[in-house]
């Protein structure tokens, strides 16, 4: 273990992943909640399975990119880059696979799964609007545009007066129903624009589960 280079990354997640990088070095992503002790358990436990997947990985080409895994909807998954004269992408078990023309340098197959799992976001944001929307329809209220950005402090904002919900494309990361719960978090504020009581009533009347979706967030 002396020779090798291994780096920890501390994630929110509920288990421990190994990764053999390319150069040969060992990557663990664990939860802050792992100690040291554990993790050099587990690496042990796994040695013979290390080695023999670092000397494979040493003398052949690499399929997987060299990148961290990719959070999708709450899970985390591995991308497995593949060759193909265009572009398909899909997500089998734990891992992305990402089929791109082998021209592509890592970074624009990156960029091409990115925009392929922002589709699916818009995609179900879309489809959790169009669930929800009927009852603001006959609450008289118009349809809004919805946007979506880059956020840091807030997972959507909606402005009644403007007539827009804008959505954080970080909800790409975070399980169905956390995202569930945002967009009639939003909704919610078009017909009351604070955080009152009336407010949660409603939120409460259009999605009961709504603590325990809200918990969800990882």
């Amino acid at each position: 273990m002396k020779d090798l280079e291994i780096t920890i990354i501390r994630k929110p997640i509920k288990n421990m992943y190994l990764r053999v990088r390319r150069s040969g070095d060992i990557e663990i992503s664990a939860s802050p909640h792992i100690t040291q002790e554990m993790i050099e358990s587990f690496v042990l436990a796994k040695w013979s399975w290390i080695m023999a997947k670092r000397q494979a990985v040493l003398s052949a080409p690499s399929q997987t990119l060299e990148t961290d895994e990719i959070l999708y909807f709450g899970s985390p998954l591995k991308v497995k880059r593949l060759s193909h004269s265009r572009v398909a992408i899909k997500v089998e078990e734990d891992q992305l696979l990402l089929s791109v023309p082998r021209a592509y340098s890592d970074e624009k197959a990156i960029v091409a799964a990115k925009n392929w799992m922002f589709k699916q976001l818009q995609q179900k944001i879309t489809d959790y609007i169009t669930y929800y929307w009927p009852y603001f329809e006959k609450q008289g209220i118009l349809p809004v545009e919805i946007k979506y950005r880059q956020m840091t402090s807030t997972w959507g904002v909606c402005r009644p007066t403007r007539g827009t919900i804008t959505f954080n494309k970080n909800l790409i990361h975070q399980p169905d129903a956390f995202i569930e719960y945002v967009v009639v978090h939003e909704l919610s504020h078009l017909l009351q624009p604070n955080h009152s009581h009336r407010f949660y009533e409603l939120v409460e009347f259009l999605l009961p589960q709504w603590k325990e979706f809200e918990s969800k967030k990882v």
